[in-house]
């Protein structure tokens, strides 16, 4: 079975303005895949439809939703009605880096229900359909905070943590129904996030990473992108243990956001 066998005829991206989300929607494409593009804003979701859909001769359908708020899934299964569901992607997410009080109780929120309530929602609501279906896939976009208590990114870790070890139990039930399940965990990339980290030699571009992701799906149940990653992935889960690990990624995320809040001074 092919991949377009799999996984089309049309897959979901979430968080498909910006980011490892576009560069979602502009691989899927490129696989034959047609595209449900979500996010806030129009314009962009706009700009990149007529992008992918000159580029590779698919459809692509543009649903302007913000995932944070209550009752969202009804709208978004509303604007995909009667399309054959393969792939979801869920993606979508923001973070709030540095002191633990940096961003406000509402952004925080924010946060939590879209980084780990809408990913869950759209998993419970489409996994369904996708098992019905009796193939297609879920890729989750976690991070390589999951691992590990992240200082300075302690909110932020905490949800990701969430996202890894729900899409590793998902891999395990789904894996006997057909449907492929794994969590993509980057490291930092190249991104709205991590504009304040612009030029930094820890970036990795976004293609790399989403391609890591999409190899991978129904191969394993998580994957790290870049050698870096991994080897600090490696490093705090076999050799260092919870309470060094803790400390030492401590350590590096207060000199790599200290830098950043200085460049912008």
């Amino acid at each position: 079975m092919t991949f377009k066998e799999k996984y089309g005829d049309w897959a979901i991206v979430t968080g498909a303005s910006s980011g490892l989300g576009v560069e979602y929607a502009k691989q899927l494409a490129g696989r034959g895949l047609n595209v449900v593009l979500v996010a806030r804003r129009a314009e962009l979701l706009e700009k990149l439809a007529d992008e992918i859909k000159t580029t590779n001769n698919i459809e692509v359908k543009v649903v302007p939703l913000d995932l944070s708020k209550q009752g969202f899934i009804d709208e978004l299964k509303t604007q995909v009605e009667g399309l054959n569901i393969g792939l979801i992607v869920n993606n979508a997410g923001i973070n709030c880096e540095g002191d633990f009080y940096r961003g406000d109780l509402r952004r925080n929120l924010n946060m939590l229900h879209l980084n780990v309530e809408a990913p869950f929602i759209i998993a419970y609501e489409f996994g369904k359909k996708l098992v019905e279906r009796g193939h297609g896939g879920i890729i989750f976009t976690a991070s390589s905070s999951a691992f590990q208590a992240t200082p300075y990114l302690s909110h932020y870790g905490a949800t990701k943590s969430y996202i890894l070890s729900l899409a590793e139990s998902m891999n395990y039930e789904f894996g006997t129904k057909g449907v492929d399940v794994i969590a993509l965990c980057p490291g930092f990339t190249e991104s709205e996030m991590t504009k304040g980290l612009k030029g930094s030699p820890l970036l990795m571009k976004a293609a790399p990473v989403v391609q890591t992701g999409i190899d991978n799906l129904g191969k394993k149940a998580f994957v790290v992108a870049g050698i870096g990653n991994k080897v600090q992935t490696f490093m705090t889960q076999r050799v260092l243990g919870r309470d060094l690990s803790r400390v030492v990624t401590g350590s590096l995320m207060g000199r790599v956001f200290n830098r950043a809040n200085k460049k912008k001074k």
